[in-house]
């Protein structure tokens, strides 16, 4: 009984605290189609991670906007070579733009990925935090950081994808 009243009571305060935040709207928010995939070769064999989806909740702090930003990341390796265990780092960047187009903020991070043996998929949630001018019409955008060999490897890939699917339209 004691630990259930414990329990209640550190429910309660935390539902206070969640009261004394001011819930504000968040400014728009969205992964860049073109930087949401990124592909890392191990010995050859492309692994590919995509950014799936992006959640924001914001709140108002001061003269700011206190963005909690949730971004799922999932990764994929080939069947062939499931077999040992690998780390990659996988380079992503938060940007923040305002209405004219101009780069308030990025903060660019690395995304760790690990592959215990026998895994295809790896599933990650990253649970980042961003401070936006109060005020400001500003967009948030999310993707990762390509050089130019990933760049040139997906653009090919979109391409094969168009011919398939032209191919594909005329049948």
């Amino acid at each position: 009984m004691k630990r259930f009243l414990s329990l209640a009571f550190s429910f309660y305060l935390s539902g206070c605290v969640l009261l004394n935040e001011e819930r504000v709207p968040c400014p728009k928010t969205a992964i860049l189609a073109e930087f949401s995939k990124s592909v890392d070769f191990h010995e050859t064999t492309p692994i590919r991670t995509e950014m799936d989806s992006l959640r924001a909740f914001c709140t108002a702090e001061d003269n700011t906007t206190l963005m909690n930003i949730r971004l799922r990341i999932t990764s994929f390796r080939p069947l062939p070579s499931f077999h040992s265990s690998i780390t990659l780092k996988v380079p992503y960047f938060i940007a923040i733009v305002d209405s004219n187009g101009t780069l308030l903020s990025q903060s660019n991070q690395d995304l760790e990925i690990l592959f215990k043996e026998n895994q295809t998929t790896k599933v990650n949630f990253l649970n980042l935090q961003e401070r936006i001018p109060a005020h400001k019409e500003v967009a948030v955008y999310a993707g990762f950081n390509l050089n130019e060999e990933q760049l040139n490897f997906l653009e090919k890939e979109r391409e094969k994808k168009h011919l398939i699917k032209d191919f594909n339209s005329l049948n």
